[in-house]
């Protein structure tokens, strides 16, 4: 009889990413400010045994240390020698070893080696060289489309994964350069024109798209529009720049495949992260191309978090601080992959194990440039923290969603719309969040008759472009028994776009159903940049039952705060959906009560009381459920939480399991109709409940 092989847990989860840092070598910390005058002992200490052995001590899973920056090859050979005997330490303790890649050209350094890597580089739409920022005027950032950069990157794997020895890549920086200093060099001009050609194949929807045919003198549009520049726009409406747009979002997630794979062909074990493809509150696909956060995604082990969300807010109503990444962490936990982000204390670092099932990396250790900050100890309470995470890694990874309620953030809505779409998703989840309801975050390939089995629930906020493919699915799905949220102006345009002659969703509801729209409209002033307005419609609610499902229409969510209510500052200019608008709306208890008409299995778990906590929800891999908590905030010591399930019956077998005691507790349940009900003793920052 055959035997069936029993897959490996990969290291990444089986331990747990407890992570140091020391990503940037000696030449950026000195290039980058007015160093310290012992910068180059401290940087000498990192890659000494005595760093390795108090790195064990501490427990640390993964050492992220600096390998290419974008120096030459001569100027780069010594700190990549460090990293090959550095990673050598790492293995002989215990520690996995990862090696960083910037995606930047130290150009004085560089074009020692390389005389042609102007060529590799990106070229703005009036042929500047881009730097990456601030005053780090040495660096170039890298073309995407230059396939010498490409070759230059995949000489940096091979040295990485065949000569260091590493066990991890990390892909920095995997965006394209910030509009409006977008790349038109010759490589990308031509991907472009390719692009579209593949888009509009023929004379037909050329003209349809651009009003006539013929795409050989197009050209990459530029952003550089003096009274009227890419970070004053509500929405983006022209078609060339929205096809723009998608093709940086493409060529992003080109380039990470064909590094991903490259990689894996020389060790199909090397696990990749990257930093750029979590879930922030702007549009990241019109600054850098982040626009496909899952198709980006898809080509990596593990997403790296470096959340500009952490907003000063003193409104009783504000989001935790800690929460920032819950989108980040929810999005990526349905696609089975980890979320690696910083801690600064205990809040954060229960934060962390509760929503994404990884520690993280700690900054009171060091960061970027730890020097012999590893030699502090940890913060109060974070040490205990860590001995619950490493005594039950298996309460945390690898786990699944149970919860069967989906956010669903559409591409190319959050691609062309810069605030409306990405404020009804964020609030929504924000309720959720608060309302402990466990969420999935989830995007296009979910929304198909096959990946929608996974849900009870899917809301859909201002998703405004809408395919009749993906209407199709939603209204099967709710015939089926499912249930749909649907809000503002949900399928407004086809995917093209143009704008619908009925709205997308009217066969799900009885005649009459009125959806909110909107259109440009002349305004008659002769200013060309104000010569149109948004004039939009209002809808009217609707709750219908439909096959063996149910389906809603809410036409208002009543924000707390409009769009543009704050600077934002996110790269300079840009404004977005910062955590200050992450506040329960006006009308949450209409939208709740709702959502429980639609899903009554809405709770599956609850935790009365204790406002302050939040849960998630989820599956292990012995089939057992998990519900890790934090609580959030000041404390003022522990306290009892009442607990229950949806169940007739109390669990087989249950604990509970918090760091102040290293054994975990038995639950006494009680059954109360169709719920059953125990009471958590003694819950501090931090607690997981196990049943079966």
């Amino acid at each position: 009889m055959r035997k069936t092989m029993r897959k490996l847990t990969p290291w990444w989860l089986a331990r747990g990413l407890i992570v140091a840092g020391g990503w940037h070598p000696c030449t950026g910390r000195v290039r980058n400010r007015i160093p310290e005058e012992n910068i180059e002992a401290e940087y000498d200490w990192e890659f000494t045994e005595e760093h390795i052995l108090r790195l064990k001590e501490l427990g640390i899973t993964l050492l992220m240390g600096q390998f290419d920056r974008g120096l030459g090859d001569t100027d780069q050979a010594e700190d990549q020698e460090r990293a090959r005997q550095q990673c050598e330490l790492c293995h002989k303790h215990g520690i996995r070893h990862g090696a960083y890649l910037a995606n930047t050209v130290y150009y004085e350094s560089m074009l020692k080696d390389y005389p042609d890597c102007e060529d590799w580089v990106v070229r703005t739409f009036d042929g500047r060289k881009h730097y990456y920022g601030g005053e780090q005027t040495w660096r170039w950032v890298g073309c995407l489309n230059a396939p010498g950069w490409r070759a230059r990157m995949k000489r940096q794997i091979e040295k990485a994964i065949q000569v260091v020895g590493t066990d991890l890549l990390h892909f920095d920086n995997l965006g394209a350069a910030l509009e409006p200093d977008g790349c038109h060099c010759d490589y990308c001009q031509a991907a472009f024109r390719k692009f579209l050609g593949n888009k509009y194949p023929d004379a037909r929807t050329q003209k349809r798209r651009f009003g006539f045919a013929g795409l050989e003198q197009f050209r990459i549009p530029h952003w550089f529009m003096r009274f009227s520049p890419p970070w004053t726009l509500d929405r983006i409406q022209s078609p060339l720049l929205q096809d723009w747009l998608e093709f940086r979002t493409a060529t992003v997630t080109d380039y990470i495949a064909d590094l991903s794979a490259y990689a894996r062909s020389l060790d199909p074990k090397i696990c990749l992260d990257s930093n750029g493809q979590a879930i922030h509150g702007n549009n990241g696909g019109l600054t850098q191309g982040r626009g496909d956060n899952e198709g980006q995604a898809a080509h990596v082990d593990c997403l790296w978090e470096e959340n500009p969300d952490r907003r000063a807010d003193d409104d009783p109503r504000a989001s935790f601080a800690a929460a920032r990444s819950i989108r980040t962490m929810l999005f990526a936990r349905r696609l089975g992959k980890p979320v690696v982000t910083s801690y600064r204390d205990e809040e954060e670092l229960a934060y962390n194990m509760t929503f994404s099932g990884h520690p993280g990396i700690n900054m009171h250790w060091g960061y970027a440039e730890p020097g012999r900050m590893p030699l502090n100890p940890a913060q109060p309470g974070v040490a205990d923290l860590l001995a619950q995470y490493r005594r039950h890694t298996k309460l945390y990874t690898p786990c699944a969603p149970a919860g069967r309620v989906a956010v669903w953030r559409n591409q190319q809505s959050l691609l062309q719309i810069n605030f409306d779409t990405h404020l009804s998703a964020a609030v929504i989840e924000h309720m959720l969040f608060t309302q402990r309801i466990p969420f999935s975050i989830v995007q296009d390939s979910f929304i198909t008759e096959e990946g929608l089995r996974a849900f009870d629930l899917v809301i859909v906020p201002d998703v405004e472009f809408v395919s009749d493919a993906q209407v199709r699915a939603l209204t099967r799905f709710v015939e089926d028994g499912g249930g749909v949220l649907i809000t503002e102006r949900s399928g407004m345009y086809t995917p093209e776009p143009r704008i619908r002659a009925v709205p997308a969703f009217a066969g799900l509801f009885a005649r009459g159903f009125k959806s909110s729209s909107g259109r440009l409209q002349e305004t008659g002033q002769t200013d060309e940049f104000k010569q149109f307005a948004m004039k939009e419609g209002t809808g009217a609610p609707a709750c219908v039952t439909a096959g063996r499902g149910r389906a809603a229409y809410l036409p208002a969510i009543q924000y707390v705060h409009q769009p543009r209510a704050f600077k934002s500052g996110y790269n300079a200019h840009y404004d977005g959906i910062d955590s200050r608008y992450w506040k329960e709306p006006y009308n949450a208890h209409e939208i709740v009560t709702t959502l429980e008409w639609l899903h009554p299995g809405l709770r599956p778990v609850q935790v009365h009381g204790a406002p302050e906590l939040r849960l998630d929800y989820l599956t292990a891999d012995d089939g057992a459920t998990v519900v890790p908590m934090v609580r959030l905030g000041k404390l003022d010591g522990s306290r009892d939480a009442p607990f229950s399930i949806s169940a007739r019956r109390a669990p087989k077998e249950s604990a509970l399991f918090v760091p102040e005691r290293r054994k975990a507790v038995a639950l006494e349940w009680t059954v109360t109709g169709n719920r059953v009900e125990t009471i958590l003793r003694g819950i501090g920052r931090h607690a997981v409940v196990r049943f079966i």
